[in-house]
């Protein structure tokens, strides 16, 4: 899979504020991230709403071989879910035990699996075309 770039100012998580550092309410964000990364279903969901709805920061971090695809997922489940920041996520990342850890690693693979299937039948329809 070939690396697509865009430029910064079309990544939906960082139109969203995700790298923004706030410090009013962020302990309550921490734990609507925990609590997120702990409820399978509603991680699943809200990972699917990403990869959905977010195509360009998507596109860019899922085709990218180097990054870690779990954590670009779940940090961008939990902003998309309740606006959480990436460091407040991976700061709620240490509480969870490996159990929790290697739970929500399964739901991202299973995600990033799932938009790797449809992104390649996408590029190979598309390309049907130009010819």
């Amino acid at each position: 899979m070939k690396q697509v770039w865009y430029h910064y100012t079309k990544w939906e998580d960082y139109r969203n504020g995700m790298y923004n550092e706030i410090k009013e309410g962020r302990k309550e964000r921490i734990n609507k991230a925990i609590y997120l990364l702990t409820n399978l279903d509603l991680l699943y969901e809200n990972m699917k709403k990403v990869t959905i709805n977010w195509k360009h920061c998507t596109e860019q971090n899922l085709t990218n071989p180097i990054i870690n695809h779990q954590a670009f997922l779940g940090q961008t489940a939990c902003n998309i879910y309740a606006n959480i920041k990436e460091d407040e996520t991976r700061e709620a990342w240490g509480f969870l035990t490996n159990e929790q850890r290697y739970s929500a690693n399964r739901i991202a693979d299973k995600v990033y699996q799932e938009w790797k299937k449809q992104y390649e039948k996408n590029k190979i329809n598309s390309q049907l075309f130009l010819f």
